[in-house]
Order: structure tokens, then C-alpha cells, then sequence
């Protein structure tokens, strides 16, 4: 992008170290139901996520940062 002949240079992303995001946090992060999140996990519009017990699920944080982005730019 140029501004009179200047360029404008974008800071760069941080990245942050992936950790696993719990059900509650992720409803949190998202502002979805945990309905939603399953019916768009099933439908293929949102992160899977990852079994890390019996009855138990995450997702990585990564991911779900990603498809905020992506909600962002109005592709999902």
C-alpha cells in the first residue's frame, strides 16, 4: 500500500506458541454455543479438534486463530 509515494509496511504477526483450547474456553474465543461449534465442526466449517481423552476434546488454538482470521475476511 502507498500513501503520496511512501510505502506502509504491516507489523508483523507475533507467533504464539499452539496450545490446546478447551470446550469452555473455545465457546468463550468464538462466541458460538458448543451446539454450533459441533454442527459446524460436522458440516466441515470449523476445526476439529483433537481427542485427549474418553470423553473429552480440544482444539488448537492455532487452528481456531486461523478461522477467526478467516470469519475476518468473510471466507467462512
Amino acid at each position: 500500500m502507498a500513501v503520496k509515494g511512501k510505502s506502509i509496511q504491516q507489523a508483523p504477526i507475533p507467533q504464539v506458541q499452539d496450545r490446546a483450547v478447551k470446550l469452555p474456553e473455545l465457546i468463550q474465543l468464538t462466541g458460538k454455543s458448543k451446539t454450533s461449534i459441533y454442527r459446524e465442526m460436522k458440516e466441515g466449517r470449523f476445526p476439529s479438534g483433537f481427542s485427549i481423552g474418553t470423553r473429552a476434546r480440544a482444539w488448537s488454538l492455532n487452528a481456531v486463530n486461523a478461522w477467526l482470521e478467516q470469519c475476518k475476511q468473510g471466507s467462512a
